[in-house]
């Protein structure tokens, strides 16, 4: 179906004619600025911190579709992003080409639990919104969270996701687990279905020097924090950074990702609970250690049960996250009085 093109992976002097590409399709209104600046892609995908599938025409040498895998600088996973076609070449199985590229690359370069994000349209939207989920369901992959109000959208209201994963190969080993008890029910089933076995164990003192990662996302309003290692300083680290993105005027969103079998978990989760963090996702392989834990942050509330969602299990979390916001809500309003 695709003679005519050539679906290769992207090298650095590609950035200028894959930005054109996203031009053409999505015009200046796509939230990622980094696929605006041609420089700095090139940089990205020099250092493998964005690897594109590409579908190429050979008499031009126009990109004519593109697909994205983030691999993640911290575990053996990572994020199926940006996808892209232009609309002649639409329905030609072009996407699913570009996409088994980047599953063959990450698969050849020790990347197992990839996982990726598709919209979960408000009720009432076109049934043709939920055509990502259903794609993603024939493809067998397991739901794992939801991102709330992730992404601004066309109108100016934030668009939420389901966050999908694919399971790991069968071979994984029983992975301690270190997570309140509130969240062990879900968590446990959810890293079931990813193939991911774990062992649940009570908190026990962090030590050594810690390591965070902040970063503000432009383009999307928000911030992600990352807490690749976790140690005695961790939680004064934590509590700084988070005072400072909940300062931020312009921040609609937050995420913090913290690694489950390291000793400290259960209490820097317990920590940015009792700042407004509530539970979004988990996946298998997100630290070089197992499994890792998602909280997200909202300025505005949203409503999880209001989103249409397909897979019984999204539906499962989208209900244990409007009771997770409603608690710690109440217990940051609490404590404020």
């Amino acid at each position: 179906m695709t003679d005519e093109l050539q679906l290769r992976l992207a090298l650095p002097q590609d950035a200028p004619a894959i930005t054109a590409c996203v031009r053409a399709v999505r015009g200046q209104e796509y939230p990622n600025r980094l696929l605006y600046a041609p420089e700095e892609l090139a940089q990205a995908i020099a250092g493998s911190r964005l690897v594109f599938a590409l579908a190429v025409l050979p008499s031009t040498g126009e990109v004519a579709g593109l697909a994205a895998l983030e691999p993640s600088p911290y575990g053996r996973t990572g994020e199926l992003g940006v996808l892209m076609v232009l609309p002649s070449l639409r329905r030609r199985y072009v996407a699913d080409e570009m996409r088994l590229l980047l599953v063959a690359w990450a698969r050849d370069n020790g990347r197992r639990g990839l996982w990726g994000e598709v919209l979960a349209p408000h009720q009432g939207a076109p049934d043709t919104a939920c055509v990502s989920q259903r794609f993603t369901e024939n493809a067998k992959l397991v739901p794992c969270g939801i991102a709330l109000g992730l992404w601004p959208g066309p109108a100016g209201e934030r668009q939420s996701f389901v966050r999908y994963a694919r399971p790991l190969p069968p071979d994984s080993v029983p992975t301690v687990c270190r997570l309140p008890i509130r969240h062990r029910v879900l968590a446990k089933d959810i890293l079931d279905r990813l193939c991911c076995p774990v062992s649940f164990q009570d908190d026990s003192p962090a030590s050594g020097t810690g390591i965070l990662d902040a970063r503000r996302e432009e383009g999307l309003r928000s911030w992600v924090l990352a807490v690749p290692r976790i140690g005695r300083d961790s939680a004064a680290e934590l509590l700084v950074a988070i005072w400072r993105l909940q300062s931020d005027p312009g921040v609609a969103c937050a995420h913090l990702e913290l690694p489950l079998a390291q000793p400290g978990a259960s209490l820097l989760c317990e920590l940015a609970e009792a700042r407004g963090f509530f539970f979004s996702s988990v996946t298998a392989e997100p630290f070089a250690d197992g499994p890792g834990l998602r909280l997200q942050w909202l300025a505005e509330s949203v409503e999880p049960r209001e989103l249409v969602l397909i897979n019984p299990l999204a539906r499962r979390i989208a209900e244990y996250q409007a009771q997770e916001q409603a608690r710690v809500q109440a217990r940051v309003m609490a404590v404020a009085a």
